[in-house]
């Protein structure tokens, strides 16, 4: 908003009308000098007036007083002479009133030549000198003229029986000074918001910032710095910093030259200093805390950290077909809806940190952090570390400041304990306690630290026969079997393997073409004792090896269909021997093989191969085929 203080009524007349064709809002109030400035103060408070429009002295009065840009309407020779010769129509003697501060501006001796008239000057600081002269010139009952440029005057010659003659401004500077103030509260408005931001952003900075003008004067002071200074901002902003005495302070000025990550001491306290001198003692000075930073850094290795642990999977990641899978994971998407802990029995590589991912993504904790700990990768003690964390000086090694446990940094979320019958009977003590009290306590430590963490474990060991062999605490089973999912190997749910082979050849960038009838014959006729891991390494070796796969891997995975190191019937130092030939020709020489090794059991050797009986029975036709084809 723009506010014009008018010297006089037509002053404002004309404002209002020119302002409304110009489209500039404007409020206007009519005063002079000091009476100017009090209606100004009022403006600036009640309508948040930025720019000011005045005349003259009042003009000059406002500018010493106010912190808001004043447009000036300089009252000229010009309108002086108009108005002159008005009154010398009537009166050959004016008296002409002017601010003192206005002297020398006015040609009075060339206006008296120009007009041939008489003029009195009389100069006045105030309205109170203004009443005071017309006083007396009413009481010496001489005739004259009054001319002047404020209201004030034409109101007090009126009262004293005298014809008043008020200085008008032309409509063209009236015009101007609007147009110079529309441009000049843009170009304000523009500099408040930069200011606001740059004000907003040393608000917001987490270091200390003082900064000071040319002369030495304390222009900024953020909250941080004044909580450093132990002060208010408004006590020291304003004042010069050769009259503020704070040892702080000083050490931060220093020699007033520039400090790049400098280390100051004050007291116990150190500070990280940089320090900018733009010439003589115009300075900016940003600065923190030791203790601060290295606490900072902390918290953000802290939060990366944690941002490490996410589950990157969900159940719609999970391929398959088969009707048992889908029972299975049917019940696991019914477990996630649960808080409680969960078991996942299932041989090595079937997926059960897959189906643990899933639960946690579709649970009430998905914001949370998902942890996989493999209990078998890690030593007993480094484990128990790992999973409670550990206290400054715990042991030889420990990190100083101590490092917070697994199941902490879980807080909220989910923490997976992959292979859990391989934990020690004296870390399953601890385990019980943490899923029994809801708390974990630190290596080496005495607090006792709330955590709020569902735990999902997996194992592919008989835990139950495990507690019979007192390997395993009975009462952690029972803690952690509160829900339970079996997740069945590839070779029970055969079906998906066509499903998982193109899903895999895609991740791995690998041509399908590559696994002709036979292969993939091969390959869903596997038992997969390694499940989908290692179906996922056959075709990874696959798409590497391309055309050489037919005859450099797949014998060996037929020879691994075997498993003759898993059988009670085979020595384990039998070896078969094959001639590397055709492929049906290797099957052949293994199946004549293993039937003599079983004296022609088909059902036994099925049960060994985790194929059924019919499958044997067209596998040995074939190689009877074969064998004949050859006499």
């Amino acid at each position: 908003m723009i506010g014009v203080i008018a010297p006089y009524s037509k002053f404002k007349e004309d404002v209002e009308k020119i302002s409304a064709k110009l489209h500039v809002p404007v409020t206007v109030e009519i005063g002079a000098l000091k009476a100017g400035l009090i209606k100004a103060k009022k403006m600036i408070k009640e309508y948040k007036v930025k720019v000011i429009i005045a005349r003259g002295p009042t003009a000059n009065l406002l500018k010493d007083k106010l912190d808001i840009p004043v447009i000036k309407i300089d009252v000229t020779n010009f309108d002086v002479i108009k108005t002159l010769g008005d009154a010398k129509k009537a009166y050959k003697s004016i008296h002409l009133f002017d601010h003192f501060n206005n002297q020398g501006r006015l040609e009075i001796e060339t206006i008296k030549k120009i007009l041939d008239v008489d003029i009195i000057l009389n100069q006045y600081s105030d309205e109170k000198e203004i009443n005071n002269q017309i006083t007396e010139i009413a009481r010496m009952n001489e005739r004259k003229a009054i001319v002047g440029t404020a209201e004030c005057m034409a109101n007090t010659a009126e009262n004293q029986g005298m014809h008043p003659f008020i200085v008008f401004s032309q409509s063209d500077s009236i015009t101007e000074a609007l147009l110079r103030a529309q441009e000049t509260l843009e170009n304000f408005e523009r500099e408040e918001v930069k200011q606001k931001h740059l004000e907003s952003i040393i608000s917001l900075s987490s270091d200390g910032v003082i900064s000071t003008d040319f002369i030495g004067t304390i222009t900024v002071c953020n909250s941080i710095a004044a909580d450093q200074l132990g002060v208010k901002s408004s006590e020291i902003i304003g004042r010069n910093i050769a009259n503020i005495y704070f040892p702080l302070l000083k050490k931060l000025f220093g020699d007033y030259s520039n400090a790049t990550k400098k280390v100051i001491n004050n007291g116990s306290n150190k500070y990280l200093l940089n320090r900018v001198c733009l010439g003589g003692k115009s300075i900016i000075i940003m600065f923190q805390k030791a203790d601060e930073i290295l606490q900072m850094n902390t918290q953000i290795r802290s939060e990366l950290y944690h941002k490490r642990f996410y589950a990157k999977y969900k159940f719609e990641d999970i391929y398959f077909k088969s009707r048992i899978m889908n029972e299975t994971v049917s019940l696991a998407r019914a477990y996630s809806k649960s808080e409680s802990n969960v078991l996942i029995y299932g041989e090595s590589g079937t997926g059960k940190e897959l189906l643990a991912q899933g639960i946690h993504s579709e649970s009430s904790r998905k914001n949370g952090p998902f942890i996989a700990v493999n209990c078998a990768a890690l030593p007993e003690n480094l484990l128990e570390s790992e999973l409670f964390g550990y206290e400054d000086g715990a042991f030889t090694g420990a990190r100083k400041g101590g490092k917070p446990g697994l199941f902490e940094m879980a807080h909220e979320g989910t923490i997976f304990l992959d292979e859990i019958g391989e934990v020690s009977l004296s870390l399953q003590t601890r385990l019980l306690r943490v899923l029994q009290e809801k708390e974990v306590r630190r290596v080496g430590g005495e607090r006792i630290i709330p955590v709020n963490v569902r735990v999902i474990s997996a194992t592919n060991k008989d835990l139950i026969k495990m507690i019979e062999t007192q390997e395993f605490r009975s009462d952690l089973y029972y803690r952690l079997n509160i829900l339970h999912i079996n997740v069945p190997p590839l070779r029970e749910r055969k079906e998906d393997i066509d499903l998982l082979i193109n899903e895999l050849l895609k991740k791995h960038n690998g041509d399908p073409a590559l696994l002709s009838e036979d292969i993939f014959r091969v390959l869903k006729e596997y038992s997969w004792p390694g499940n989908i891991r290692e179906l996922e390494n056959v075709i990874e070796r696959a798409v590497s090896v391309g055309p050489l796969f037919r005859d450099n891997i797949l014998p060996i995975l037929n020879l691994r269909s075997i498993k003759l190191e898993e059988t009670d019937d085979l020595n384990s130092k039998d070896k078969i021997s094959v001639t590397i030939a055709k492929l049906e020709e290797m099957e052949r020489q293994i199946f004549e093989e293993l039937m003599i090794r079983f004296d022609g059991n088909k059902a036994k050797l099925a049960e060994m191969l985790g194929i059924s009986r019919t499958t044997l029975w067209k596998k040995l036709k074939q190689s009877e085929e074969i064998a004949i084809g050859e006499c």
